[in-house]
């Protein structure tokens, strides 16, 4: 088999996408076998991915310009896309019209165009920790009902270049035969359906927590220099994070973590890209057609310290709209990215007052922010998701205002002081298509598979002048929650 992992040139890409029956409440979920598998689901709605067709790694400040490049070559090469009972489609740019999928009950409104790429990308441009652009071979997306299939190859790879060299080209039938070989007879794999049920289906394995690289005392002073930092008047917000480390006495089940933040975090993105899992709740923006979209949280309050028999909501409300704390976190954070979208733009709404986004385990002040995306002078092209995940990358949500001297701050106290690495934890996470169109959240609420019994989550703060060390340290636990929960560590 092809080794996707070794290849810098772009791969020559072929693909074919069909319309295929749903089944079951949790059709995507359901697909989740192995752990390997990319994932990007909401309120079951997104897309799984499974095997490799090609696979890009990049480091350094450069990383988002090599990877664009290398699926630019990839998608430019692509062979066109065919879809049974249609003619092939032609051209450098396979396009799928939503007119051309057809499910039984009529029109499948498609969400991509093949070629399709998962991505993640390091937050910091000094990190180690490679960058990853991943072509699974087998695509499954669901949206409002329907679902499809995609499966896409690399003609050059050895297993197919001989008789692509033939005209062979992926078709349906081959499509649905690849993508049982990768899912395994049913019940015999890592992962059997009971595992992926929900929180209630599943056995708590026993696992440990411990501190990570950046423990509560070296999290407390870093919290504490930012402050004095910004009480200097060097900067306005500053973003410090934390590690922490759970070991597990058995290998650790990611389909089944993923399936338990999908049913107990529905409203957020779940997320798996080559070991980087979660589900944020922050999208950091989405393209579809010229339109873009961005949610942006800053401003938290753990729902355990709600009074007992108050009205939740209403108790977030006014803790959140009346603290000119986090108030402040927030404009800081709608402004940073406003700033940065607004010049590729026609149009941009960005609502005035925050609203309150409810999660299981905390309350955020939330904003939801709109574009119609402008065309360039030169050659009349609109900016792309993964054009504007670079430019958007990183916010004054995960990382300070001014954002130079907040990043540049954030690698002293973090990595070069106290010897942690963010790596992909708050960078841009999410697919990618043909056409442009896109989704990157940021990768909070989330964690590393480091290996099969080492998993390293992390957690970060918005640090203004008025914030106290505990007080963070206390917000960085219950951002951790979710995966804890997920990973069998019950509150």
């Amino acid at each position: 088999m092809n080794n996707p992992d070794h290849r810098t040139s772009a791969p020559r890409l072929a693909s074919v996408t069909c319309a295929r029956p749903l089944s079951g409440e949790n059709t995507l979920a359901e697909l989740l076998r192995t752990g390997d598998e990319c994932a990007w689901i909401r309120f079951g709605n997104g897309m799984v991915g499974l095997g490799t067709a090609a696979r890009f790694h990049a480091t350094g400040p450069e990383r988002f310009d090599a990877a664009r490049q290398w699926w630019e070559d990839a998608v430019n090469g692509a062979a066109g896309t065919e879809l049974p009972g249609t003619p092939a489609l032609t051209g450098t740019i396979p396009v799928i019209p939503p007119h051309t999928l057809h499910h039984d009950d009529g029109p499948v409104p498609s969400a991509a165009t093949a070629p399709i790429a998962f991505a993640a990308f390091a937050f910091d441009d000094a990190s180690p920790v490679p960058s990853v652009v991943r072509v699974p071979e087998i695509v499954v997306s669901a949206v409002d009902g329907h679902a499809w299939l995609t499966w896409q190859v690399d003609l050059d790879a050895p297993e197919h270049r001989a008789r692509a060299a033939q005209g062979w080209r992926p078709d349906a039938e081959g499509a649905e035969q690849r993508l049982a070989e990768l899912l395994g007879s049913p019940g015999t794999g890592p992962a059997s359906a009971a595992q992926i049920a929900g929180p209630d289906a599943r056995t708590s394995p026993d696992a440990t927590l411990t501190q990570g690289v950046l423990d509560r005392e070296g999290y407390l002073s870093a919290v504490a220099a930012g402050v004095e930092a910004i009480r200097a008047g060097r900067l306005t917000k500053l973003v410090v994070a934390r590690d922490a480390v759970v070991k597990t006495a058995d290998p650790v089940d990611v389909p089944g973590v993923l399936g338990e933040l999908t049913t107990r975090y529905a409203d957020c993105w779940t997320y798996s890209v080559d070991g980087l899992i979660g589900a944020t709740p922050e999208m950091l923006i989405k393209v579809e057609r010229g339109q873009a979209r961005a949610r942006v949280l800053a401003g938290t309050l753990d729902r355990s310290g709600a009074p007992r028999g108050s009205d939740g909501t209403a108790f977030a409300t006014r803790m959140l709209f009346e603290d000119e704390k986090q108030r402040h976190e927030h404009q800081l954070a709608i402004d940073s990215l406003t700033e940065r979208l607004g010049p590729l733009t026609q149009s941009l709404d960005a609502h005035q007052e925050p609203f309150v986004l409810e999660l299981p385990n905390v309350w955020h002040l939330a904003s939801d922010v709109t574009a119609q995306l402008a065309r360039s002078t030169e050659g009349g092209r609109r900016a792309s998701a993964l054009d504007l995940a670079q430019v958007l990358h990183p916010t004054a949500a995960v990382c300070g205002t001014p954002r130079d001297e907040a990043a540049a701050l954030i690698r002293q106290l973090e990595h070069t002081e106290r010897g942690m690495d963010r790596g992909l934890y708050a960078g841009p996470v999410g697919w990618m298509d043909a056409a442009g169109n896109g989704e990157f959240g940021i990768a909070l609420r989330g964690a590393v598979v480091e290996d099969e019994h080492t998993v390293r989550l992390y957690a970060g703060c918005g640090v203004v002048a008025a914030s106290d060390p505990e007080a963070e340290l206390a917000e960085t636990s219950a951002k951790m929650r979710p995966m804890l929960q997920a990973l069998g560590l019950r509150d």
